[in-house]
């Protein structure tokens, strides 16, 4: 196997199999025909879902592609009330069942904290995303991945209880880069981001509402450096910097020029933005931290490249961002 293509790749999904077979539905929805005028915060299917518990494999047509996507619903859900959504997007190379099953466990969260988590799949033989800048062949194609969240949102609004003023959005590096994307075009539907180990790569980002932003970044990234340029993986860009991606954010959301330090979690060390207008903008830096998502599963048999950092056991990324999501919504006790 290509050493460089599976550092790029930055997971395990080329070394590991899962033994894990969820069940399929097939809705029969066309995503583009869902009309969801007049819904209000909560879907009006409260009373019904296409979805049972646990994690479902299904699809939607969009953009006149077939894309699939992982649904995982916590047991004993209350179908009278709507429930929080996180996506998370996969790195490039990887897939919704990989993200869910052999990094970020998400889903173990969403059990515990009662929302859904959905893990949408890339395009390509190689999936990818089209982060405006990054990456392969879903940027040469010019696919419309921001169409496509859009329309995923409409079908899961249609066939979950989900309130829709608490969708957030997360993902590793091409995925990360993808949420950036999303807060600077799909604001309207997405209420916070938290991307991992992936930078804004957009040339317009004009977001019509204000949107939070929690970037997670190790400080010995090799693939998505901290202090941009290239990396040492395959996707042959320059990444936009961690400080100018945050600069960037503390801007459109009008917050004051200096961050102030914060909390301090393991190997991390946050800071946040203060005098933001509506919207909460923070950045976590995982120091000695690599190419990987801090607390996940270990990527142990993962040929990585030399300049990249050590994987964080005592940094919870997955934790970290929920709750920065429930304090963002105003939800938190």
């Amino acid at each position: 196997m290509n050493k460089k293509l599976v550092s790029w790749l930055s997971f395990p999904l080329l070394l590991f199999s899962c033994s894990e077979s969820p069940s399929t539905v097939d809705p029969s929805v066309d995503a583009g025909s869902v009309d969801m005028a007049d819904t209000g915060d909560v879907s009006e299917s409260c009373t019904r879902s296409v979805y049972g518990s646990g994690t479902i494999e299904s699809s939607i047509q969009s953009g006149g592609l077939e894309r699939t996507f992982r649904v995982h619903v916590p047991p004993d859900s209350a179908m009278d009330a709507g429930l929080p959504l996180v996506l998370v997007f996969h790195g490039g190379g990887g897939s919704g069942e990989q993200i869910e099953l052999r990094s970020s466990r998400f889903s173990e969260l969403a059990d515990e904290e009662g929302f859904v988590a959905v893990y949408p799949d890339g395009t390509g033989t190689l999936k990818t995303w089209n982060g405006g800048g990054c990456c392969g062949a879903a940027v040469r194609e010019d696919v419309d991945d921001v169409g496509f969240v859009r329309d995923l949102l409409d079908h899961l609004e249609e066939s979950l209880c989900i309130d829709s003023s608490k969708v957030f959005a997360t993902g590793m590096s091409n995925g990360g880069i993808l949420s950036h994307r999303l807060a600077c075009e799909l604001s309207d539907r997405i209420a916070a981001i938290a991307p991992v180990a992936g930078t804004n790569m957009t040339d317009v980002c004009t977001p019509s509402s204000p949107v939070s932003v929690l970037q997670i970044h190790g400080s010995e990234d090799g693939h998505v450096p901290y202090e941009g340029g290239e990396g040492c993986g395959l996707a042959g860009v320059p990444f936009t910097s961690v400080p100018d991606t945050m600069e960037g954010w503390a801007t459109r959301m009008g917050c004051d020029a200096e961050a102030v330090a914060g909390q301090e979690i393991g190997d991390g060390a946050c800071r946040a933005w203060t005098g933001c207008e509506g919207a909460n903008v923070e950045l976590c830096v995982i120091e000695g931290g690599g190419h990987s998502w801090p607390g996940g599963v270990q990527r142990s048999g993962v040929i990585d490249c030399p300049s990249d950092g050590i994987q964080s056991t005592t940094f919870d990324a997955s934790r970290v961002i929920w709750d920065f999501f429930v304090r963002v919504d105003g939800s938190e006790d």
